[in-house]
């Protein structure tokens, strides 16, 4: 069920780091690339900006394996073929390169990777990568985190996760709406349509937060603006952090609807709560209830609801069904 006016909406194109390999650069360690169909989709709708740690620190391609290891409290990165210790290079790199990264909105990283593999690296107790030790983070991975652990950062194995997928879609969209707001002579005005156009996501992720960004939007004062931006800008960023519940969803759905009770006949809304339910279930996809909603902010023209964010996230074409 699609409906014409969703062509209507502009979205922004977020900024996101991605493993060169994702993005059609021939940079693993055997000379190959990796076929993601949904990043490859993803990045249609971005403005990517490609790095490859390995080839950064001159390992070259094709390459020997590198390995992550565990010994003395420390998680180092290793070549076994050439017996060369590539930790400090790596550090060394990641520190550089992310101390000049601006205006991104997001990372997806190789999955598993020894450098970026945000979760499920293979890490071992020796050089050699004999003896397993465990499963966890590569090193560039662990410092990207460590700098930009406020933003949505995963590998494109988990994103074939629908929740996790769907959660990374409206993080690194709002977030580029939201960086798109401050680059684009930013005023109280603007902030403050941003705030109630984004009210519902934020309602969602984080309600106490998004009472907290309402006392700064309602406590502002002339000629006080970059005091006010900047504690906006602040709290906005850990709103976030946390992926919401089913229950969470739930709880905004039954806010935006609680807009149409009094409009809606008895069977429409047995309908509406059949579907909630079929959702709650994991019968259904959010998305159904949500183009329903959508539909009838049309049908009785709430022009509130129309700019709310949360009904339209993303462009469709990304939506998880």
């Amino acid at each position: 069920m699609t409906f014409q006016w969703r062509n209507l909406v502009q979205f922004p194109k977020p900024v996101i780091c991605v493993s060169a390999c994702l993005n059609g650069q021939n940079v693993r360690y055997n000379g190959q690339t990796v076929n993601d169909d949904f990043v490859s989709l993803l990045l249609k709708y971005c403005k990517p900006f490609n790095v490859c740690p390995e080839v950064s620190i001159g390992l070259g391609v094709p390459r020997n394996r590198i390995l992550v290891y565990y010994a003395n409290n420390q998680f180092r990165l290793f070549q076994p073929a050439t017996q060369k210790d590539v930790t400090d290079l790596m550090q060394q790199f990641a520190t550089s390169f992310l101390s000049t990264l601006q205006g991104v909105d997001g990372f997806i990283l190789k999955a598993k990777s020894p450098s970026c593999g945000v979760s499920g690296t293979k890490i071992y107790k020796d050089t050699m990568g004999s003896i397993f030790h465990s499963k966890g983070k590569g090193l560039f991975a662990t410092e990207v985190i460590n700098k930009f652990g406020y933003l949505p950062i995963e590998d494109e194995g988990r994103l074939r996760d629908e929740d996790i997928r769907e959660n990374f879609l409206i993080r690194i969209f709002t977030l580029a709406r939201f960086r798109e707001m401050l680059s684009n002579n930013v005023s109280i005005q603007k902030l403050i349509q941003f705030h109630q156009e984004n009210k519902y996501i934020m309602m969602t992720y984080n309600q106490r937060k998004l009472s907290q960004l309402g006392r700064i939007v309602a406590g502002y004062k002339k000629g006080a603006f970059e005091k006010t931006l900047n504690d906006y800008k602040t709290v906005f960023y850990t709103a976030f952090t946390r992926k919401p519940s089913q229950k969470q969803h739930v709880n905004t759905i039954l806010h935006i609807f609680g807009y149409f009770s009094d409009k809606l006949n008895s069977n429409e809304k047995k309908h509406f709560l059949h579907l909630l339910d079929q959702y709650r279930e994991h019968k259904i996809s959010r998305i159904v209830i949500i183009e329903l909603l959508r539909n009838w902010a049309h049908r009785f023209n709430d022009t509130y609801l129309l700019s709310q964010q949360y009904l339209d996230p993303y462009p469709e074409e990304l939506a998880v069904r």
